[in-house]
């Protein structure tokens, strides 16, 4: 099985240079850099999900990393398993994933294992599991099935390595759990790859001559700059070396780029080389290749080959709608596939069954061009073509994207009037995806980056005791804010920090945790979103800080002001000192996080323990037990942090343990109250202990009585809400859950 592997998966195919080609790895192959964890890739019990764009490489990636398992020294057997294969067996159901591995064994790689031999090899520890292109079961239910298929898998198999690649967009619609998997992401290819690329290809490339090759590399480098963002995407940049060598020519968008490709490929490459071309494709024909991908598409098993006789039926079919002669139209469809047969072109044999050859796009994003092409040219208004293209959005991003270049090309501002739909029926998201591509009137970009901020700051859950991944509400900002082309970022910039002004002078919370996090150092780099930051800060000090007083979430941003965080605990109790801001996928430190992990307090001991006095005077419990976890403060990293303050602080987190016996690495003076609160033996020695502490008088009566189970800072088993105001000495009536608890002459979060 080993050997099969490597001798089927040696080579990689040199695309679209009007030939069918394949070339050893070390000619052309440039391995892309994977943002992910530390730690091997394959390792016993690795999991990971790489993520990238359409054409990043990640089929590749996957079929060398199973080259290069069969190859090494360690004597394992990758089973490289292409999702989209199997569509209709998931569909059914009835299978487990060791029965199509044991497939796999059989085609294409014509061995039949022993019995049991796969589960042999995967409970012994020596195969690795590569699964190709989840993104391409296109139905998000079968999806889930497969990704149950596989959840599963992983559980009876924990250590069998599993490498999975999908496409970025719509993973999350159905994504395996991040408990068992970790995501990682394909990058673009920096400059030197770019370049090690394109000297690799040219010396490949038959078209040129050797005196022309570093000539051309010096060129095009210079040429391509002006399109970073397309040649940084690798089947991309293999294109555009294709048109740079015959033409001298590179396209400026997405589309025409495989505009360029289809008519290249077709009608001139061949032609150079002496190949007599029997049609030209346009008109009628190219019409039938839209409808050919459109059905292709659309089908059950999405983009997945079919057989000769079915694409003729196909053809056939439509050409007779235009030709009205039977006889023609089979011909031209007979000539067309007869054409296409042993050539890279978009369309090609990709193999054979028992009793035909079957064809197939070369990639899908061919596939999905001519699908795109084929819809503009049905739905011909903005309007149309939106609803045409809304109800599967997500699933269909690079088939509307395309829809939307092409749609700006025929129709005059045709991606202004297309985005307006988008933003008016729910399209927001793909709307900001798209200015990744496009460029849209100033009007436009602004009306979506607008739309993208208010839909952040009307989240309820943006500031929490419990961490709260806000990916789903916040993706649209942040997608704007770090992946819109450089073209438009100036416009994002100045709408984004104007609209965001103007909720800070109303007060809106959510407002101000949102600008919180432009100025994070987590946020990705090479962006001038700090400097906005800093300028919204200074513009809007005052608003902020009345925004903050009135707010729990204030304590997490004011803990070095002992001041503010004595008015904060009287006005909303200890709870606020464990309050969070969330922005995407992030969580920044609650007041009580900060001050615990700081090595020194950022104020006074005196401060210190008037505030551990004033958490003491409040009502208990505090908060839900379940707002908390353990792992948001590292108790065994502070055996000097043991003041009055911090072991008040600290309460929470050693009441978690003490129901759910979470850890006990931690610093001597917090197990010793641990031990005291769980273990009546211990009790007396650690209540004389605490006598001997250097405490306040109120903190150490405090923690005598919760050591004794007199008292309980936390509830078990309530849900997680925000702290709610208190009143001078008793609770007054409280703010909705999620709102800033505040006084009605006073702003609310919304």
């Amino acid at each position: 099985m080993r050997s099969q592997v490597v001798a089927l998966h040696n080579r990689i195919r040199l695309p679209h240079i009007g030939v069918s080609r394949a070339v050893r790895y070390e000619e052309l192959y440039v391995r892309p850099a994977i943002q992910t964890h530390p730690g091997p890739l394959g390792a016993p019990g690795d999991r990971r999900v790489i993520l990238g764009d359409p054409g990043a490489g990640k089929s590749t990636f996957a079929a060398k990393f199973a080259h290069d398992t069969a190859s090494d020294e360690l004597g394992r057997v990758p089973f490289l398993l292409v999702l989209r294969e199997f569509t209709a067996s998931f569909d059914e159901g009835g299978h487990d994933l060791v029965h199509y591995l044991e497939k796999l064994c059989q085609a294409p790689y014509n061995i039949k294992p022993p019995q049991d031999a796969v589960d042999y090899l995967l409970r012994s520890g020596r195969a690795v599991v590569v699964l190709d292109g989840l993104d391409e079961v296109v139905r998000t239910e079968s999806r889930r099935r497969v990704v149950k298929l596989v959840e599963g898998f992983a559980h009876i198999y924990p250590l069998v390595p599993i490498l999975v690649t999908a496409r970025r967009i719509g993973y999350y619609e159905a994504p395996l759990s991040n408990e068992l998997f970790t995501t990682a992401r394909i990058r673009d290819f920096t400059e030197d790859q770019v370049r090690t690329y394109v000297e690799h290809w040219f010396v490949l490339d038959e078209a040129t001559s050797p005196a022309e090759r570093h000539r051309l590399v010096t060129s095009f480098m210079e040429d391509s700059g002006q399109i970073p963002d397309l040649r940084s995407n690798p089947l991309l940049l293999t294109l555009l070396c294709a048109m740079y060598s015959s033409d001298r020519y590179l396209p400026r968008n997405l589309a025409q780029v495989y505009e360029r490709c289809a008519l290249m490929l077709f009608e001139q490459w061949d032609a150079k080389r002496g190949i007599p071309l029997p049609m030209k494709f346009h008109g009628r024909l190219r019409g039938a290749v839209q409808h050919l991908a459109w059905t292709m598409f659309t089908a059950r098993e999405s983009g997945r080959a079919q057989s000769r006789s079915k694409i003729m039926t196909t053809l056939t079919n439509y050409l007779e709608g235009m030709i009205d002669d039977h006889d023609e139209s089979v011909a031209t469809a007979e000539q067309f596939l007869e054409f296409c047969t042993g050539r890279a072109w978009i369309l090609t044999d990709v193999g054979a069954t028992r009793f035909e050859p079957q064809f197939g796009f070369t990639h899908r994003t061919f596939l999905e061009y001519f699908a795109a092409e084929h819809l503009v040219r049905i739905h011909r208004t903005a309007k149309d073509l939106w609803a045409a293209m809304a109800r599967n959005i997500t699933q269909w991003e690079v088939v509307a994207q395309i829809a939307l270049q092409l749609h700006d090309r025929n129709v005059a501002g045709g991606v202004d009037e297309l985005l307006a739909e988008a933003l008016e029926h729910g399209g927001l998201d793909f709307a900001v995806r798209s200015l990744h591509y496009m460029h849209p009137s100033t009007r436009t970009v602004r009306a979506i980056a607008v739309a993208a901020v208010h839909k952040s700051v009307r989240v309820r859950d943006r500031v929490s005791i419990a961490k709260r991944d806000l990916s789903d509400a916040d993706d649209a900002l942040y997608t704007c804010m770090y992946f819109a082309s450089a073209a438009n970022q100036q416009v994002i910039e100045k709408a984004v920090a104007d609209e965001i002004g103007l909720l800070v002078q109303a007060h809106v919370v959510g407002a101000a945790v949102v600008l919180d996090s432009f100025g994070r150092p987590d946020q990705p780099a090479g962006t001038r979103w700090a400097d906005v930051h800093r300028a919204l800060l200074a513009q809007h000090r005052e608003d902020l800080t009345r925004t903050l007083n009135a707010s729990p979430w204030g304590a997490a941003v004011l803990f070095a002001e002992p001041e503010s965080l004595e008015q904060l605990l009287r006005r909303f109790g200890p709870a606020s000192m464990y309050v969070c801001g969330n922005f995407h996928r992030f969580s920044y430190p609650s007041a009580a996080k900060s001050l615990i992990h700081h090595n020194v307090l950022p104020f006074s001991d005196d401060a210190a323990a008037s505030l551990a006095d004033t958490m003491t005077e409040s009502s208990t419990p505090w908060a839900p037990q379940t707002a908390f976890n353990c792992s948001d403060v590292i108790l065994n990293m502070c055996d000097e942090r043991t003041d009055s303050l911090r072991l008040m602080l600290a309460l929470p987190y050693l009441e978690l343990f003490c129901t759910y016996h979470a850890s006990n690495a931690w610093a001597p003076t917090y197990t010793m109250l641990v031990n005291g609160r769980t273990d009546e033996l211990a009790r007396p020695a650690v209540l004389d202990r605490l006598e001997r502490l250097p405490l306040s008088a109120r903190v150490r009566a405090f923690l005598s009585s919760w050591v004794q189970h007199e008292i309980s800072v936390t509830v078990p088993d309530q849900p997680s809400l925000l702290p709610r105001r208190l009143p001078r000495r008793q609770l007054r009536s409280a703010a909705p859950a999620g709102t800033s608890p505040a006084p009605a002459t006073e702003p609310s979060q919304s």
